[in-house]
Order: C-alpha cells, then sequence, then structure tokens
C-alpha cells in the first residue's frame, strides 16, 4: 500500500474512490483495509476495474505506455468480497 499509515485518513479513503491506484498497489490490499467499509471496497474495486478496463482498450490499441491492467486481480478481489459478504 501506498500509505505508510495502519489506518486510512478520511483524505486517502476519497482519493481511492477517484483514483484507486494512487493509494493502493494491488487490488488485495482494498480487501485488508480495516478503515473501508464493504460498499467503500465495492466502490474501490468498481472504480479500479472501470479504469483497468479503459487501460486495457488502450493496450489492445496499441496506444499502451503505462502499467499493465490488473483485471484478474480486480475480479478475484471483488468475488472474494462477495464470499464473505455472504457469510
Amino acid at each position: 500500500m501506498k500509505i505508510k499509515t495502519a489506518e486510512l485518513a478520511l483524505d486517502d479513503i476519497k482519493m481511492a474512490m477517484i483514483s484507486p491506484t494512487s493509494v493502493f498497489d494491488h487490488p488485495s490490499e482494498v480487501l485488508a483495509a480495516n478503515a473501508l467499509s464493504r460498499e467503500q471496497k465495492f466502490q474501490i474495486l468498481k472504480r479500479w476495474e472501470i479504469d483497468a478496463q479503459s487501460l486495457q482498450r488502450a493496450t489492445d490499441e496499441n496506444m499502451s505506455g503505462g502499467e499493465q491492467p490488473q483485471l484478474d486481480e480486480i475480479n478475484k478481489a471483488v468475488s472474494l468480497l462477495e464470499e464473505i459478504s455472504l457469510d
């Protein structure tokens, strides 16, 4: 995680809702963030998914230049969050 403290500040949470990769390095870190509600985790992962899909489209059109999209990891994190919420 890019945040050095164990807890996320309100500003960090707001930033994660807009740009998940500015706060988290990996989708699994969203799941591990105790400061986030279940709904916030879903919102952050959904935003990350939209960003990753856009990046994937750019890559498919040979307009890539950044990091690779993490769609598989995002989908896995969403699935795990859904499983946890069913318990």
